[in-house]
């Protein structure tokens, strides 16, 4: 039995709209097993069918890729990753479809090109990346292919994350955004994204909240979130930062400690300390 382990990811990570990422310690767990047909096991009704279960079209895309006969698995799931709240469910689907189909094919593909087939089939890397390579992950694109960068994070900074009960989907997250933006706001974000990796690794709290001012997706996409207003109160008088995970509706929290965790739940909302991970767990039972 192969088993792979996936964790979350908080994309965009502020400034770093679609091209950078954290990995933390919350998992979706897959198992793959040989059949003689598809099954799929753990997943909601709807998603049990070939053509909805993106588990299964991941998997499917390495074979038509390397022009190979489909190897049929019964396909199983123990989700760990809230759906739909900006956590990287639907990439840890993609990241496990890609690598348990390299997996069976007795690995043909490298990591790298592991990488930009996930990223092919979820249209950007922000989120792929971190699930794959763990850490501060950072992605460009050139001549249609990925290219990564990892960075440490300091032990020192402290992550949680706020999950709300209201769930936003991609779609309604990119429809809210400008289809321009003017120059001024796009040297706002170049300007404090190149900073990005040297707060993280040192540790450096206050220059990591003077880099935390994005003009690309925040300021559209805070609306859709309950309560985000008066939680980033909290956090701006706490000594904390606030960003919104990937999409929403989950929002990262960054401080020097976890003395602000009852603060925040007071407004419902789920909160978590998580630590940062070092990428996708594959093992054989």
């Amino acid at each position: 039995m192969l088993r792979i382990k996936v964790s979350a990811t908080s994309a965009n990570f502020c400034v770093g709209f679609d091209v950078c990422g954290i990995a933390v310690n919350i998992y979706n767990e897959f198992t793959f097993e040989k059949s003689s047909e598809f099954e799929f096991v753990g997943f909601l009704d709807k998603y049990k069918s070939k053509k909805t279960n993106l588990l299964y079209q991941a998997y499917e895309y390495v074979f038509k890729y390397l022009n190979k006969e489909i190897v049929p698995v019964k396909m199983s799931i123990k989700e760990g990753i809230p759906i739909s709240r900006g956590l990287g469910s639907s990439s840890s689907l993609i990241v496990a479809g890609v690598l348990a189909a390299n997996e069976v094919l007795n690995k043909p593909l490298s990591k790298e090109k592991c990488l930009n087939l996930s990223a092919q089939i979820e249209g950007h890397p922000d989120n792929v990346a971190p699930a794959i390579y763990g850490s501060f992950t950072t992605c460009y694109k050139m001549n249609d292919l990925y290219y990564h960068n990892i960075y440490k994070i300091n032990p020192n900074l402290k992550f949680m994350v706020i999950i709300p009960n209201k769930t936003i989907s991609t779609h309604e997250a990119r429809n809210v955004l400008p289809k321009e933006y003017s120059i001024n706001d796009c040297v706002n974000n170049l300007s404090r994204i190149i900073n990005i990796p040297r707060a993280l690794e040192s540790g450096d709290l206050n220059l990591l909240r003077n880099l935390f001012f994005d003009r690309i997706h925040e300021p559209y996409r805070c609306k859709l979130i309950p309560n985000y207003y008066e939680i980033k109160n909290v956090c701006d008088n706490n000594n904390s930062i606030l960003a919104i995970s990937g999409s929403g509706s989950t929002m990262l929290v960054i401080s020097d400690s976890y003395d602000i965790i009852d603060k925040l739940k007071v407004f419902n909302n789920e909160v978590r300390k998580v630590e940062i991970d070092d990428g996708v767990k594959i093992y054989y039972e």
